[in-house]
């Protein structure tokens, strides 16, 4: 149709109906495209109510008419002026252009997340990057179309980008602090931590995403703890698998004194390897930690690489198979004894089965009765 209507005009035939077909067509195919990608039923409506005010406009010639109405008032904010018309080209255009970044995000994404030179944590930081560009390419090509010109945007946005910089302290550090984090990668997707500061008596998970303001971070209760960026830079954290996903589970226990110490270790030792979950390379180690007040004091130290199951259940684990070893070979396991010395010993009765009954003041010391 638009060939034909060149054409027309070439040969001085008239096209009014062919214009009137060109802009229904035109306004048809908009619609088709907008209630197909647009989930949303009442942007899509609006869209239709927008392309029936156009087509009504330009089939009745009142197009023009109405462009130079809405070009004729303009808004002033400050040294930036823009017409009504201006505004809703630009919007239009950013709308557009927003599907368009939105459609090669993905694109981009998917080649990223199919890669496999790239680590998580460069996918991530690429993705966010592109991102970022794609935005800023949107944002000052839509205010180019409004007539909005950088001079005038650094004039007036130098104020009002100062206020917000104060304002948005927080954001800011967070942004910058998830580049930092992205790029010398002292954590990373998958990685098991463990906080200095508990979150809401929380005080482990894995990492199950990282983004440019808060870390998404996995726990054994089933919840998401989203972390600020700012809590890994500020904070101690300590990454229990940055090189590989071994985690060292440390299990004290105490013997009695009169135990075999080393008949113990070795009981000991068996009981952490007959647990599946526990890997035998690096072997287990039983190590004697101190001589304490009413115990020998010992460590159990084991590894497993799948700590999204759980360090708690393991522990228990350990601990019966360790109670169950030592009752059955007679290892004692102790517990607190204090032996009482008299300085200057008295007199006392044991009375037993007696049927009257003795007055106090007829004992030195005290009454046992049994």
């Amino acid at each position: 149709m638009w060939f034909s209507k060149e054409l027309f005009i070439k040969f001085t035939i008239p096209i009014t109906v062919l214009l009137m077909t060109f802009n229904l067509v035109g306004a048809l195919i908009v619609i088709r495209f907008a209630s197909f990608y647009i989930k949303s039923i009442f942007w899509s409506r609006f869209v239709y109510v927008v392309c029936l005010v156009v087509l009504f406009l330009r089939i009745f010639e009142l197009w023009e008419p109405a462009v130079n109405l809405l070009n004729s008032m303009t808004l002033e904010l400050g040294k930036i002026s823009i017409s009504v018309w201006g505004l809703i080209e630009a919007i239009i255009i950013f709308i557009l252009l927003y599907a368009i970044a939105g459609l090669a995000d993905r694109f981009v994404e998917h080649r990223l997340m199919t890669s496999t030179k790239l680590t998580s944590s460069d996918r991530t930081l690429l993705l966010r990057m592109v991102r970022a560009i794609t935005v800023m390419v949107v944002i000052l090509i839509s205010l180019g179309a409004a007539g909005i010109h950088m001079t005038a945007i650094a004039v007036t946005g130098g104020a009002i980008g100062l206020g917000i910089g104060v304002g948005l302290q927080k954001i800011g550090s967070n942004l910058i602090s998830g580049i930092m984090l992205l790029i010398s990668k002292p954590i990373r997707q998958g990685d098991v931590i463990t906080f200095e500061e508990s979150f809401g008596g929380i005080c482990w998970g894995w990492i199950t995403q990282m983004g440019l303001n808060y870390v998404q971070v996995a726990t054994r209760n089933g919840s998401l703890l989203l972390i600020p960026n700012e809590v890994f830079v500020t904070q101690k954290i300590d990454n229990l698998s940055y090189g590989n996903n071994l985690v060292r589970l440390i299990i004290p226990f105490g013997i009695s004194y009169g135990a075999d110490l080393n008949k113990a270790k070795v009981l000991a030792l068996s009981a952490g390897t007959s647990i599946d979950r526990i890997l035998k390379n690096p072997e287990p180690k039983c190590l004697v930690m101190e001589y304490g007040d009413s115990t020998v004091n010992l460590q159990l130290r084991v590894w497993i690489d799948d700590f999204k199951n759980g360090i708690g259940n393991i522990t228990d684990a350990v601990l019966m198979a360790v109670w169950d070893s030592f009752h059955a070979n007679g290892i004692e396991i102790a517990f607190p004894q204090r032996d009482l010395h008299i300085k200057s010993a008295v007199p006392f009765k044991i009375l037993k089965d007696s049927p009257q009954p003795v007055a106090k003041d007829s004992l030195l010391s005290c009454d046992v009765l049994t």
